[in-house]
Formats: C-alpha cells, sequence, structure tokens
C-alpha cells in the first residue's frame, strides 16, 4: 500500500486534547497532522497523552510520524485524562474505546501502532474490525501474560505477586528501581527516570496501576492469531528484558501476513535507543518508502521549532519535570539564546519562574481540590516531598496543611 509522502515543518507542542464517549466513560484523545494516512498509538499498561509531549525523545518520535500520517493518540479508560474506574475493562470495552475514537475523529480505517500490551488489543482489533484496520504496528508486544509450558517466556504466578507488591508499595513516590530495564540505554540519566516514574503516575493512581497490572494476567490472545489477515509489522529488540524477542517469534510464525524485525539493542521504549532503524521501518510499512538514514537526519531537522512562542511552551508545560535545557530546545533556542529571550519576556530565569508557577498551582489544588499533600506536590510538578513543603512555606509563611485548613473553601 503505497500513499503519497508529504513533507511539512513540523512542531512538537503538546495538541489539544478531545474527548469523546465510550459508554459511560470519557476518552481523552488527541490528533496531530493532517497526513493522507491514520495511524492510532493504542498505548501499553498506563499512559498520559499530555505527559509524553514532555519528553523531547517521545515528542520527537511520535511528531516524526505525524510526516507521512496523522496521528491519532488517546488514554484508555482507567488512565491519564480518561475516566477512571474501579473495575476490570474487558476488552471488548477497550475495543469500544478504539471505535469510538476513530469515529469522533472521522477515521474510517487506519494502522494500528500499539506498545506492549496495547498490542493484545491491537491483534483482537484487527481480527474483529478487519474492515476499519489498514494494519497492525507492534513494538515489543506479547500474546498472553502468564507462564504456560507452550509460552514459558511470560510472567510466573509467583513473580506476578512480586511486581504487584511492588506496585502496591513503591507507586506514590516513584521509587520503582525495576523501570532501569525497561530503558538500560538511559537507567543512569536520572531526569529521564524521573520523567519516567512521573508518566506512570500520571498515568494511574496506585490503585488503578494495580488493577491493570492485574488485569494483564487475563490477556491471552494466543487463540486468534491464526485469524488475523491484516498486514502485521513486528518490532522487537533483541536484548529486550520485559518482552522477549522470541514471544515476537511465536506471534510472527502464526499471524499469517506478518514481518517481524528485530533490532539490536535492550530498551523496551521505542522511542529511546537508535529509532531511525524503527521509524524507518514504520514508515516503509505505511508508504511502500524507506527513508535513508541521511534523509531521516535532513527531515527531522527540518521539524525544529522557529518562531515557537515562549510564554505557550513555558506555560503548557511547567507542570512537567524538564531541564531548562529542554525548554530551550522546544522553543528551537540555544540554551543562550533561550535564557535571553526569557529574561526579557518574564524578567526573571527559567527555574525561578517555573517555581513560581508551581506553587502557585499548588496553592489552588490545597484550596480546591481534597488531594492529600503527597499528591499537590506531585500534581504541581515537584519530585520531592521535603522541598515541596520548605519552599511552599518561604513563599506563602505557612505549610501546605496549615494554608488549606486557614484558607479551605467553605
Amino acid at each position: 500500500m503505497n500513499f503519497k509522502f508529504i513533507e511539512r515543518n513540523h512542531i512538537s507542542l503538546k495538541p489539544k486534547t478531545n474527548y469523546t464517549k465510550s459508554g459511560d466513560f470519557n476518552i481523552a484523545y488527541q490528533v496531530i497532522g493532517n497526513g493522507p494516512v491514520d495511524i492510532i498509538y493504542i498505548p501499553g499498561w498506563v499512559s498520559n497523552i499530555d505527559m509524553m509531549w514532555a519528553e523531547p525523545r517521545l515528542a520527537a518520535f511520535l511528531t516524526r510520524l505525524t510526516f507521512f500520517a496523522r496521528l491519532i493518540l488517546f488514554d484508555k479508560r482507567g488512565t491519564g485524562l480518561s475516566d477512571r474506574t474501579d473495575e476490570f475493562s474487558t476488552l471488548e470495552e477497550r475495543l469500544d474505546d478504539i471505535i469510538a475514537v476513530m469515529n469522533a475523529t472521522a477515521s474510517e480505517k487506519a494502522f494500528l501502532f500499539s506498545h506492549s500490551e496495547g498490542g493484545s488489543v491491537s491483534l483482537l482489533f484487527s481480527m474483529k474490525y478487519p474492515e476499519r484496520t489498514l494494519g497492525v504496528i507492534g513494538f515489543g508486544i506479547f500474546a498472553k501474560r502468564r507462564y504456560s509450558k507452550d509460552y514459558p517466556w511470560a510472567p510466573t504466578d509467583e513473580e506476578r505477586e512480586v511486581s504487584n507488591k511492588l506496585i502496591e508499595d513503591n507507586w506514590a513516590h516513584g521509587d520503582l528501581d525495576e523501570l532501569r530495564d525497561l530503558v538500560p540505554s538511559l537507567a543512569h540519566d536520572n531526569s529521564f527516570m524521573e520523567w519516567l516514574a512521573s508518566y506512570l503516575r500520571s498515568g494511574a493512581s496506585p490503585k488503578a496501576a494495580l488493577l491493570l497490572h492485574k488485569q494483564c494476567t487475563v490477556i491471552d490472545v494466543t487463540d486468534i492469531l491464526g485469524s488475523i489477515r491484516v498486514p502485521t509489522l513486528l518490532l522487537f529488540r533483541k536484548e529486550d528484558y520485559e518482552i522477549k524477542v522470541e514471544e515476537g517469534r511465536y506471534i510472527a510464525d502464526r499471524v499469517p501476513n506478518s514481518k517481524l524485525v528485530e533490532f539490536e539493542g535492550r530498551d523496551h521504549l521505542f522511542w529511546t535507543g537508535d529509532t531511525y532503524p524503527v521509524l524507518a521501518e514504520i514508515e516503509e510499512f505505511v508508504t511502500g518508502i524507506r527513508p535513508n538514514r541521511e534523509q531521516f537526519q535532513s527531515d527531522t531537522s527540518k521539524s525544529s521549532k522557529t518562531g515557537v512562542d515562549i510564554e505557550s511552551v513555558m506555560l503548557e508545560n511547567f507542570l512537567y519535570n524538564l531541564k531548562v535545557e529542554e525548554f530551550a530546545k522546544m522553543c528551537g533556542k540555544s540554551l543562550s539564546a533561550f535564557k535571553r529571550d526569557f529574561k526579557a519576556k518574564f524578567n526573571t530565569t527559567p527555574s525561578r519562574w517555573i517555581k513560581c508557577q508551581r506553587l502557585e498551582h499548588a496553592r489552588r489544588l490545597l484550596v480546591e481540590s481534597d488531594l492529600n499533600i503527597n499528591q499537590v506536590c506531585y500534581d504541581s510538578g515537584f519530585i520531592n516531598s521535603s522541598h515541596f513543603i520548605k519552599s511552599f512555606k518561604e513563599k506563602y509563611k505557612l505549610p501546605p496543611h496549615q494554608y488549606r485548613a486557614r484558607h479551605l473553601l467553605p
């Protein structure tokens, strides 16, 4: 299948978030680009479509997809910006969410780009709705998540219980050392690991994260693999610790019209490490045209963010755990130029402005919400509660709990 390649100047700013109904649930979604074919991203365990744009590597990856497609993002029910639930969501309900988003965006047919746990849903969708599926693209996906003799790569029940306990004990403060196994190439990048922990927390509450993790155990699409007829592209890194490459080979052996591509590397996250071969395979699968590395780098450089309004970027992203250097990149400026222009605009430094904005956001949450102090801390962009409490007291002359008690609205 071939589609005309469209070249445009791209800006990786956070898109507008919209909502559509899937039954009684509000599902959050975003649409980026206006390419000739649609790609719907089916996320894994948890997601937050706003926070995706706060990580420069992920934002760059998603933006690159819009060079040749219209990209549709959404948070599945129970996660991110969509309505939360205290009950297990069935796979059929997950399919309903995809249909609702497709209808809301006038997407008649689309490629389903899935990651990890999202792969099982994509495979089932493609079997049930082949008339609405152009193809499935799965990165590090699995067919089931419970050990059996014929599928020995999935965790045992005992291993799942250990993971459940870690989530239950550590989710609130983000001290999840096993996250480093997801992305060995950035395991020692504390800034990235802090963002990843914040991203997961923003995607689900501790209770929801545990519920979703337990729900993974019952996923099993092994019986339907032979019935899938749409083109299927399976992308795996050979040393992925989380989802084994053998799982990709298992799926490829059973899905008739499938192609398995194995990459060097260990990262389970598709947007880290060397992303060129991943994006090149996706572009060729969708358009029939494979960019060479030189063209890829040239096209990517054309997506530099010229003429971006500093105030808009800062107001939309100050809650995210980004370095000043990353804000500069989002504005398409060198660090020195960004600091100079920021000073001219706000008459202060970026760090002081961000801290002030976060504290004001925290003040409003204390007065207008029932979030506890730790939740207010994390939701306001702070990653250390003691630092947050000290900073809040310095600005407002009272610690957060006393400020709330004194200013709580009747």
